[in-house]
């Protein structure tokens, strides 16, 4: 199952991502694409204007962390309600996300000054796209199915992020998502509302 395929090396700790079994399983199962993408990041930030949108494209390639589902006991260890738990995995993702492309923006600010004002659309953006992640993941949530399909529609919210064009889509999913992901969640955990 899930743990023929994760590292269980011990460099990857749970406590280094918060907690988080997204980041700690996706690390784990793909150390190289990590090492790959923190070169590339340290390579796009040289690159006048690259710095910033590599940050972006890392923030909706960390979506892939939320493409399987944790087993239900995972759900249950905090003691949390839905919205709780859902705002907790929503800040811890923002928080992994933040701080493991926090050196690569300073280099980018330090290395190209003028790129500066692409900061003020980079973060909100990789923000709403990690968010717009948690929600459609936790929308349609069941610890039966460890590896859930994406329907069309958010498939295209996905691709949202990447096409300008489609992110007004977008934006209606992630309040779609997040108010479906809550009530999703009750069903779960439902002792502890």
């Amino acid at each position: 199952m899930l743990a023929g395929k994760v590292y269980s090396g011990r460099l990857v700790r749970p406590a280094l991502f918060g907690g988080s079994p997204e980041w700690t399983a996706g690390v784990r199962r793909h150390p190289t694409a990590v090492v790959a993408a923190a070169v590339v990041l340290l390579v796009c930030a040289c690159i006048p204007y690259a710095g910033f949108p590599a940050l972006y494209l890392a923030a909706a390639a960390c979506g892939a962390f939320y493409a399987a589902n944790e087993p239900l006991q995972l759900l249950l260890l905090p003691g949390k309600g839905a919205a709780r738990l859902l705002a907790r995995k929503i800040f811890t993702a923002w928080r992994n996300y933040f701080l493991m492309t926090a050196p690569f923006a300073v280099l980018a600010l330090l290395a190209q000054p003028r790129s500066a004002w692409m900061a003020a659309a980079w973060a909100p953006l990789a923000a709403l796209a990690l968010l717009y992640f948690v929600a459609a993941k936790y929308a349609r949530y069941d610890p039966a199915d460890e590896s859930p399909r994406w329907p069309l529609a958010a498939k295209l919210g996905a691709t949202g992020f990447l096409i300008p064009l489609l992110l007004p889509l977008s934006l209606c999913l992630v309040v779609s998502y997040a108010l479906r992901a809550e009530r999703n969640l009750n069903r779960y955990l439902h002792d502890y509302d």
